[in-house]
C-alpha cells in the first residue's frame, strides 16, 4: 500500500486566514464542448461524445411539486458523480481544440470548488495530483476515500430517514422540473445521467482546463443554439427548516455557477413533508459580496501555486490532504499509481479501448 511507501515531500499550507489579492479574478470560462454521462443498469459509468443528456427547464403552472416521487426507503442515497476520466477521454478526442489553449491544470469543477470553499467548508478532502506532459491533473483520491470506506458505510447506515430524504430530493427536483428531448424515458434515479461541460479558465499565472456539470438550459428554445449561445441554469434546493440557505450553501453554489459561467440559480424551499410550492431565481454576481468572492479566488490561486511548487516529477503521483479543523493543506509525493484515479490510457496518450 502507498501509505507505507516513504514521504519525500512534505509541505503544508495554513488557509485558516487567507488575505485577499483583489489582483486575483477568473478570466473566462471559455467554452470548448460537452459530453453527456450515465449510469447504467449495471451501475457502470457509460461516456457520451454528445448532447444526448442536455436537459431544459419546464417548471409546472400552477407550481406544487412532491418531489419525494419514487422514493424507497429501503435505499441509501447517494451523489453520483462523473469519474475524472470522462474529462480526460475528451482532451483526448479533442486535441485540435486544446492546444489552441494555454493550461498549466486540469480538473473538474467539484474539486475547484473544494478548494476555493476550504476556508468554510465543515470536511476533510483528498486530492491526488499528476503531471503527465506537462500538465497537472486534479483528481479526487480514490484510493483514500477507500480506505475510510468502512466508516463511510457505517456513516450512511445511520444516517436518518430525513438527511436520506434530503439527498434523494436533490436529484429528483431536478428531474421533475426539467425535460429531456432524446430521453424522455430516463425518468427515474436508477437511470441517472448528467451534461457536462468543458471549459478553459485563467486565474493568476494558471490555465486551467475543466470540466462543470450543466443542470439544464433556461428554456426549451435553447436546445436549438450552439452550444456556446445556450443560456445555463443550476437548480439549488434548501429545507424548510431554515429560513433560507446557508452561507456555506452560497459559497458552494456560487462557485459552481461561476467556474461553469451560469448567471442564474432556481432556487427550490422544500417544505418540511418535501413538496415545493414556489422556487425564486438568483443572480450569482449577487450572491456573495465582493471581498467574499475575491477571497475565494485568491484561496484557489494560493492553492493551484502551492501544488505547483511541490508537483515536479512527471508521472509521480503526490497526495494532498485537507484537514477542515486546523484549515490546512498538506502535501506530499507518497503514492502508488492507481488506475481509478489517472487512468493509464491517458498517461499513455491512447484513448481506451471500446
Amino acid at each position: 500500500m502507498f501509505l507505507s511507501q516513504p514521504t519525500l515531500v512534505h509541505k503544508e499550507l495554513d488557509l485558516e486566514y487567507v488575505y485577499t489579492d483583489h489582483d486575483i479574478c477568473l478570466k473566462g470560462p471559455t467554452r470548448l464542448g460537452f459530453f453527456s454521462f450515465y449510469c447504467n443498469d449495471e451501475k457502470e459509468s457509460v461516456y457520451c461524445p454528445d448532447k444526448s443528456s442536455l436537459r431544459y427547464l419546464d417548471l409546472p403552472n400552477p407550481l406544487y411539486i412532491n418531489s419525494l416521487q419514487g422514493y424507497d426507503p429501503n435505499a441509501n442515497y447517494r451523489h453520483k458523480k462523473s469519474k475524472n476520466k470522462n474529462l480526460l477521454r475528451w482532451i483526448l478526442e479533442n486535441e485540435t481544440i486544446v492546444r489552441n489553449f494555454t493550461y498549466d491544470f486540469i480538473s473538474n469543477d467539484g474539486v475547484l470548488k473544494d478548494i476555493m470553499t476550504s476556508s468554510y467548508n465543515d470536511f476533510d478532502w483528498n486530492i491526488c495530483a499528476v503531471k503527465i506532459r506537462g500538465k497537472i491533473v486534479l483528481a479526487r483520491n480514490t484510493v483514500l476515500n477507500r480506505i475510510a470506506s468502512f466508516e463511510k458505510e457505517i456513516q450512511i447506515d445511520a444516517r436518518s430517514e430525513m438527511d436520506n430524504k434530503s439527498l434523494y430530493v436533490a436529484t429528483n427536483l431536478q428531474r421533475l422540473i426539467t425535460k429531456n428531448n432524446n430521453h424522455p424515458e430516463f425518468a427515474s434515479w436508477k437511470e441517472y445521467y448528467c451534461f457536462y461541460g468543458v471549459f478553459h479558465s485563467n486565474i493568476g499565472s494558471h490555465g486551467i482546463i475543466h470540466a462543470g456539470y450543466l443542470d439544464c438550459v433556461e428554456s426549451q428554445k435553447e436546445m436549438d443554439k450552439p452550444f456556446d449561445e445556450m443560456k445555463f441554469v443550476l437548480i439549488k434546493k434548501h429545507n424548510s427548516l431554515k429560513l433560507s440557505y446557508s452561507s456555506l450553501q452560497a459559497y458552494v453554489w456560487w462557485s459552481l455557477a461561476t467556474l461553469a459561467g451560469v448567471d442564474k440559480i432556481i432556487h427550490a424551499k422544500c417544505e418540511q413533508d418535501f413538496r415545493v410550492k414556489n422556487t425564486n431565481q438568483l443572480i450569482v454576481s449577487r450572491m456573495l459580496p465582493r471581498e467574499r468572492q475575491k477571497q475565494l479566488f485568491t484561496t484557489l490561486n494560493l492553492v493551484l501555486d502551492f501544488v505547483k511548487s511541490i508537483v515536479k516529477v512527471e508521472n509521480q503521483y503526490y497526495n494532498f490532504y485537507f484537514n477542515c479543523t486546523n484549515r490546512k493543506l498538506t502535501g506530499n509525493m507518497r503514492m502508488e499509481p492507481n488506475d481509478n484515479i489517472i487512468p493509464s490510457w491517458f498517461i499513455d496518450g491512447q484513448l481506451p479501448k471500446p
